[in-house]
């Protein structure tokens, strides 16, 4: 039953797989070959064809059967990545001497009939020589049922427990056997456990994406645990596929998961110097880890090798159109990173530090930057802004073409980390939005903004709103009105003082809950604008039905501004939204020549670098207040 469990869910690669199959076909022998030789001797006098078998069958039981306690040692170290403990000479002498002694003991048996005889009168009887055998077994029994309570660390309670109950099962059944040889026990209860081994730690779902036939991302993150616990060095190969979005819809998901599959055997073929200490895992739907024992020596041009490797696996794919074309990261453990979180988040983030001339990037030439400092521990960063407040509000005035001044601004959140400084909102906001911090990041940015509201004079600065981003998390919050007006009866201010924006490509995910708060919050007698207008697809008809007074024009629509098609199809959205009763704002001016072109298009409201960059909140006043009298 193990072993079809093993060879249907393809749990045949990784050393721990591997291992686990061979202890289990070890015990498979073990047992017939115990039965054989009960059925053999069973009935003395024996024929001569009898004691010729139950011989072979003695021979091969005690031989195989005194090899699974190495083996189960192996499989334990191999599970726990600690298997370079053995990679000195004298720890593999001292390892393997002992079954040494077995294999001797047995070949000498032949002619000293110490070990045990097979006569046609008596059958089988045990010699003098036998509790040697026992005393070895006893020696790997023991040091493998210490080491598997030392590795207690390794292994979550459930799995640790019943890898120890192999050992106790297994030695319980052998000192009952010893005394009671005609109660064969010892293999039955080493079954039990092996199944109990099967079912809790070597589960198929847990260690194997079984339709690459690749270990699991699982598998990787346990292994490496355990390869930082070890202090194991390997070098770890991140392996993330360019366009794989597009690779996976061409050919659909179960012929994605082929063309990975193909992909790990072509990796597999490599001609490792030490096929067996390297290891391959997938992490869906695109990346694949590499984890090389740092012994190994052909590594040099890792792309280049893989590329090799696989040219020939993926060759069917390339005649579809379809190339293997990797972006790779190479990370030295425990030298570059030494915290199996941080080698997880760089596995996952490499790619921000790519300047798109390489695709082989270095550890060592990412982690010593302060940027991944601050990715690596963005979670960490955003639970202690929240818990301790430490947001500070930023506003970018607003140029109104029409007055010539700056009547409004926009809100954008900066967080101020005592240990890491000012964290961009590039970095944070998709982290927030990742990780499940976009609601209360979203509530102390809202309580921020109505307290600046409420603790200045709107109409002395001359300011007739703020604007504040609302993320969909947020607004998919049943309660979200509510909240937004207990703030509002907090800080009395004016709901028409505060504009609510959310992007588009959120409004295009709109469903009922996002309708209902909005509708609510415009009872109330908020505004709402719709942001980054142009990056998705929304057209006259939806615009033109929806409650929001202000449209927001995204930056990359003023990008090409000075191109003829560029150009026309601005002065076309302008005019037409501007038809439907919409004002427009226009982001990203940096230059006269941007603000000149869209003041002659008589859009209503432009934001950009060219009037002011962001501001604290002081430096945001102290700016109105010189401006607010000068036409810009």
């Amino acid at each position: 039953m193990i072993l079809f469990i093993c060879y249907s869910r393809k749990m045949t690669k990784g050393a721990a797989n591997q291992l686990f199959i061979i202890l289990v076909f070890l015990s498979l022998f073990s047992a017939l070959s115990d039965l054989a030789m009960e059925i053999t001797s069973n009935m003395a006098p024996l024929t001569e064809t009898e004691v010729f078998l139950c011989k072979i069958s003695t021979y091969s039981y005690l031989a195989i059967r005194n090899s699974n306690n190495a083996v189960l040692l192996l499989f334990l170290l191999a599970l726990t990545r600690t298997t370079f403990l053995l990679r000195k000479r004298w720890a593999k002498i001292a390892f393997w001497l002992p079954y040494a002694c077995v294999l001797a003991m047995l070949a000498q048996n032949p002619f000293t009939q110490t070990v045990f005889t097979v006569t046609a009168e008596n059958g089988y009887a045990r010699g003098p020589l036998i509790l040697v055998l026992y005393a070895i077994a006893l020696i790997y029994g023991l040091g493998g049922l210490a080491y598997c309570i030392y590795c207690r660390r390794y292994l979550p309670l459930g799995k640790w427990g019943a890898l120890l109950s192999l050992y106790i099962l297994s030695h319980v059944a052998v000192v009952i056997q010893f005394f009671y040889p005609e109660m064969l026990v010892e293999m039955y209860f080493t079954a039990v456990a092996e199944m109990q081994i099967m079912l809790t730690i070597m589960r198929p779902e847990e260690r194997m994406d079984t339709e690459a036939g690749v270990l699991s991302w699982t598998s990787y993150q346990t292994d490496l645990k355990n390869i930082i616990l070890s202090g194991e060095h390997v070098k770890i190969v991140v392996i993330r596929m360019q366009n794989s979005p597009g690779i996976r819809h061409h050919l659909g998901d179960y012929a994605y998961s082929k063309y990975i599959s193909e992909i790990a055997n072509g990796i597999r073929s490599i001609p490792w110097t030490y096929p067996n200490r390297v290891e391959l895992y997938y992490e869906r739907p695109d990346t694949l880890y590499l984890v090389i024992d740092a012994d190994e020596k052909g590594t040099g041009d890792i792309k280049e090798l893989l590329l090799s490797g696989t040219r020939e696996s993926t060759r069917s794919y390339k005649e579809r159109g379809i190339r293997f074309e990797p972006y790779i990261c190479v990370i030295n453990c425990p030298e570059d990173l030494k915290s199996a979180d941080d080698i997880i988040k760089l596995g996952h983030i490499f790619l921000k530090f790519n300047d798109e001339s390489k695709s082989v990037l270095f550890a060592e030439d990412i982690v010593s930057s302060k940027t991944f400092a601050i990715e690596a521990h963005i979670e960490e960063i955003l639970d202690r802004a929240i818990r301790n407040d430490y947001l500070e509000m930023y506003y970018q005035p607003i140029y109104d073409v029409h007055s010539g001044t700056f009547r409004s601004a926009e809100a954008l959140a900066r967080i101020i980390d005592p240990e890491y400084g000012l964290i961009s909102p590039a970095i944070f906001i998709p982290a927030a939005e990742q990780h499940g911090y976009m609601v209360p990041l979203g509530d102390l940015v809202l309580d921020h903004v109505f307290s600046f509201v409420s603790n200045n004079d709107m109409d002395a600065l001359g300011i007739d709103f703020i604007e504040v981003n609302l993320s969909v998390a947020q607004c998919v919050v049943s309660g979200l009105a509510d909240r937004i007006f207990k703030l509002k009866e907090k800080y009395g201010v004016d709901p028409g003082r505060i504009n609510m924006e959310i992007t588009e490509l959120n409004f295009e995910n709109i469903n009922d809950i996002i309708m209902e708060n909005i509708n609510k919050l415009i009872e109330m007698g908020f505004n709402f604008a719709m942001d980054d207008y142009g990056i998705g697809y929304s057209n006259i008809q939806r615009i033109s039905n929806i409650p929001f007074k202000i449209i927001k024009i995204d930056k990359s629509m003023l990008d090409e501004v000075f191109t003829d098609s560029g150009k026309k199809i601005m002065e076309y959205t302008i005019r037409m939204l501007q038809s439907i009763g919409k004002c427009l704002v226009t982001e990203g001016a940096e230059t006269l020549d941007e603000v000149d072109i869209l003041k002659k298009m008589d859009c209503d409201y432009i934001q950009g670098f060219y009037f002011s960059k962001p501001l604290p909140s002081a430096e945001f006043i102290s700016f109105i207040e010189e401006n607010k009298n000068k036409k810009a």
